[in-house]
């Protein structure tokens, strides 16, 4: 299966760094340009949901390009950012995002894709998966461009 990691669109900072930042102007403009390009590869890939963080920020992100797809969108506060869970570790982090995506894997076939929209430092979770690496303290913590998609092959294998 094909699972794309997709950072959310550039955020409002107003208030501080909270869940119910929206996307600015220029996030939205990006978002558009992601959704077009997903649109274009839907003859390429089989996509069959869009899984989000119930953060504003990634729920308008999945939104935006779910115009162009039409497929179901579930929340998913294991989406969510790192501490996000009170006395959260980075490890803990991990394996909650790697939770969701086996889960993900066993739910849907092989030939199909998912899209994930997420923040920044998840990224480490997918890496791990689709390398097979356990949870770490010295995971990488990415610092990721704003509405930037990965794509990863994942099967059963990656979780085993």
């Amino acid at each position: 299966m094909f699972l794309f990691y997709i950072h959310h669109g550039s955020r409002e900072v107003k208030g501080g760094m909270n869940q119910s930042n929206d996307l600015t102007k220029l996030g939205v403009a990006d978002v558009k340009i992601t959704a077009k390009i997903f649109d274009k590869l839907k003859s390429k890939y089989n996509i069959k949901a869009i899984f989000t963080s119930p953060y504003l920020r990634c729920k308008k992100t999945a939104q935006i390009i779910n115009k162009k797809l039409n497929v179901p969108v579930y929340e998913d506060d294991r989406l969510n950012e790192f501490r996000s869970v009170e006395n959260e570790i980075w490890v803990d982090c991990q394996k909650r995002i790697m939770e969701l995506l086996k889960e993900i894997v066993v739910k849907f076939g092989p030939n199909d894709t998912i899209l994930c929209v997420t923040s920044g430092v998840n990224l480490a979770a997918f890496t791990n998966a689709a390398y097979n690496l356990k949870p770490n303290e010295k995971a990488i913590f990415p610092i990721v461009p704003m509405c930037s998609p990965i794509g990863f092959e994942l099967s059963k294998e990656n979780f085993e």
